[in-house]
Order: structure tokens, then C-alpha cells, then sequence
């Protein structure tokens, strides 16, 4: 084969990719719940994976807005949407306790290894009173806390915790198994096993009990510059 008939080979080889790519595209399906509640509302995540943000207002509201997302490849129509609908949030509100609970569908062998949850992604946006507390059961991704004051319960089995919070006085409680807490709040500081850490301070003010397996932990305050113990 000559050089130019080469050329022209993998030229055409390259604009054929480029045509596959751009048939394949991410579907994308978002639902938002809001409703009344009262300041003092507790919110609770169960077996969320994903990315999850939760930003304190001042309204008397929570607004709940679930984006869950799947690569739909051009060679197997209606697949992406099949995974979507495999996996359920069920967003339900009673009283003072509002719930957002998630079930996917169990995989076994390879695609266990890598997670339960296939490859689906979701995204979680919260708005909440700023005295509302928070109770968080989290499997793998980012859990973004700015704008609260109330207590927060929250673990994560893979990923990083990061609260942005006023500079009101907490009570401290978290610990890594692999990872780092670094902290804008005054605490004691204790490495665990050479990959983990436990940072704690006892007080008055809204209890922050913190866990993560794999991942840091980021206790901030806010336009504050983060200190590590």
C-alpha cells in the first residue's frame, strides 16, 4: 500500500469514529418535589450514590431536584432509558421528616467490584431551612453541605464531605479510615492507623458527627481558609 492510499485509509477510518461519537449522547431525566415544612424539618438520604448538594434558605420549603443520567449509546436504543427506570428515588414527606430514599438494582460479579450502582448517575440538589438536620446514609460520590445550621449525621463509604458552615460554635465528631479531615474550626487532631484521622471538639451548638471510609473530610467556614490538623 502507497502513502497516499494510507492516508486516505486512516483518514477515513477517523471521520467514521468521529460520526459514532457524536451519535451517542447522555440521556438525562429530572424530577423536582417541593413542599412546606417547618424550620425544624429533619431530612434524611438513604443508600444515595452520586453527587448530593444541600444549600440552607430561608424559606419554609424543601426542594428536592433528582437528575439521574445514562450514556444511550446509537447501537442499543432504548437501553439507557431501561437503566433509568431500573433505578428509584422516592422522595416522601410526613410532618416534620422529609425522606429520600433510593433502590437500584443489585449486580453480582464484575459490576459489583465496581459498584452497585452500574452506570447510571445521579445527582441529588436539596434546598432546605437552615436550621434543618441532616441524615445521610451515602454510598460512593461528593456530599456539599453549605448554608445549615442544624445537626448533621452523615456517612460516606466512598467519597469526600465538605460542609461550608457559619462561624456559630459545633460540636465536632469525624473520622477517616483512609483519607484526611482538614478544619477552619478549632479541634483536636489524632492520625489513626498512619491512613486515617480523627478530629473531634466537645461544645455547645448543633452536633456534627462525620464518617468517612475512603475520602477527606472538609469542615469549613465560609470565604475561610481551610487549616489542616
Amino acid at each position: 500500500m502507497n502513502a497516499s492510499k494510507l492516508l486516505i485509509l486512516v483518514l477515513g477510518t477517523g471521520l467514521a469514529l468521529v460520526a459514532d461519537d457524536r451519535a451517542n449522547h447522555r440521556l438525562a431525566v429530572t424530577h423536582t418535589d417541593r413542599f412546606n415544612v417547618p424550620a425544624q424539618v429533619s431530612i434524611r438520604l438513604e443508600n444515595s450514590f452520586g453527587e448530593i448538594d444541600v444549600d440552607g434558605w430561608d424559606l419554609p420549603e424543601v426542594e428536592v431536584t433528582v437528575t439521574k443520567s445514562a450514556e444511550d449509546l446509537a447501537d442499543q436504543k432504548g437501553l439507557a432509558k431501561a437503566r433509568l427506570d431500573a433505578v428509584q428515588v422516592d422522595v416522601k414527606h410526613n410532618e416534620a421528616d422529609t425522606t429520600i430514599a433510593t433502590v437500584y438494582p443489585k449486580l453480582t460479579g464484575m459490576s459489583h467490584m465496581f459498584g452497585r450502582r452500574g452506570d447510571v448517575s445521579i445527582s441529588y440538589r436539596i434546598h432546605a431551612p437552615r436550621g434543618a438536620k441532616l441524615i445521610v446514609d451515602h454510598n460512593r460520590g461528593g456530599l456539599n453541605v453549605a448554608g445549615i445550621t442544624g445537626d448533621i449525621h452523615a456517612i460516606v463509604d466512598r467519597g469526600q464531605i465538605t460542609l461550608v458552615l457559619a462561624g456559630a460554635p459545633y460540636a465536632l465528631d469525624a473520622q477517616c479510615k483512609v483519607g484526611k479531615v482538614y478544619s477552619d474550626f478549632e479541634g483536636h487532631d489524632q492520625r489513626r492507623h498512619l491512613v486515617g484521622e480523627v478530629f473531634d471538639h466537645a461544645g455547645p451548638g448543633a452536633n456534627l458527627y462525620l464518617r468517612a471510609a475512603f475520602g477527606d473530610i472538609m469542615i469549613l467556614k465560609p470565604n475561610g481558609t481551610v487549616r489542616a490538623e
